[in-house]
């Protein structure tokens, strides 16, 4: 699409055109819990090991609470069935039974109660063994959840276009909120946008925002990515009501590499164009103090400036200066 010589206004962004348009915008910024699938079933337990390693913790600690109290209470009732079968413990006391089964589920065994009857015995090496493997894959998951790579990184709230150098770019600013610094740090823009193809089918389409520095080696504190829109950019040319039309939006994907740990971390935000902000720049966070200390202030993360207010304040400056 031609376009005249300087850059172009930024697209502005347009009313929500209805719930569809919003709730697509969080499909990639929430994940899937906003998902409803229609003719796929979920069987947990054909994928057991994904379900307990990304439930919620408040989920997985009372379902393993459940499990844990389920599985004595049934011991508990097979050991009482022979109720002489366990020395020690009262035979008309279920809780006698079901703190024996919490031993032996547990392998303890304090002694005070121990099964001399066949039958109790039987029940008891059933119990001991799936008390092994219960406690090898609780120890397991419990482990897996801890040890996940996760990237503690933040993204900026908006979305800043602005016009600089005779040209528009697009900037998304992101930060490592650890200690130790991310290595070999790739980040990538991408525009989703739905299509309408020739045949009338609708498709999401994806294309890749080229950025001017697309690898940083070391993300200690913060990095501003930039996309500039130029000729080559899916954005140049693109209208108001081009963007609303293909309810567009800008996903950015992070995948780096954490020293401490050694692992490969992921991070990723998506931003629909009512999160764009206009002839802004982003305020600076980083300051080196007189003894060379450096400060990072998150509290001005989010935090824009226009150039324009920069260019007036300097103005009264020297307006007020003497002749």
């Amino acid at each position: 699409m031609a376009q005249d010589a300087g850059p172009q206004t930024p697209p502005r962004p347009s009313p929500p055109a209805g719930d569809r348009r919003q709730s697509l915008h969080k499909v990639e910024d929430q994940g899937h819990d906003t998902i409803v699938r229609v003719g796929q079933v979920d069987r947990i337990w054909s994928d057991f090991y994904h379900h307990a390693l990304t439930a919620p913790w408040r989920t997985f600690f009372y379902s393993s609470l459940l499990v844990y109290v389920g599985v004595n209470l049934l011991f508990a009732l097979l050991y009482m069935a022979d109720s002489q079968g366990v020395k020690g413990a009262d035979p008309h006391s279920f809780a006698d039974f079901f703190f024996f089964s919490v031993q032996t589920l547990s392998t303890v065994g304090y002694g005070g109660m121990v099964p001399v009857s066949r039958t109790a015995n039987m029940i008891a090496t059933v119990e001991v063994l799936g008390g092994m493997m219960i406690n090898a894959l609780a120890t397991g998951l419990i482990f897996a959840r801890f040890s996940r790579p996760r990237a503690r990184v933040m993204f900026s709230d908006k979305a800043l276009i602005l016009a600089e150098g005779g040209h528009l770019h697009l900037d998304i600013r992101i930060a490592n909120c650890r200690r130790s610094p991310i290595l070999s740090v790739d980040v990538e823009f991408a525009l989703a946008r739905l299509i309408r193809m020739p045949s009338g089918r609708v498709v999401r389409q994806f294309d890749l925002l080229t950025l001017q520095q697309s690898h940083v080696p070391v993300l200690r504190f913060a990095c501003t990515p930039t996309h500039v829109i130029d000729t080559d950019s899916p954005l140049y040319g693109m209208t108001e009501n081009d963007l609303a039309a293909q309810e567009a939006e800008i996903i950015v994907s992070l995948t780096g590499t954490d020293e401490a740990s050694g692992q490969t971390v992921f991070a990723r935000s998506a931003y629909g164009f009512d999160r764009m902000l206009y002839n802004h720049r982003f305020v600076d966070i980083i300051n080196a103090g007189p003894d060379g200390r450096i400060t990072v202030d998150y509290t001005r993360f989010d935090q824009t400036e226009s150039p324009l207010d920069e260019n007036t304040g300097a103005a009264e400056y020297l307006t007020d200066q003497p002749d």
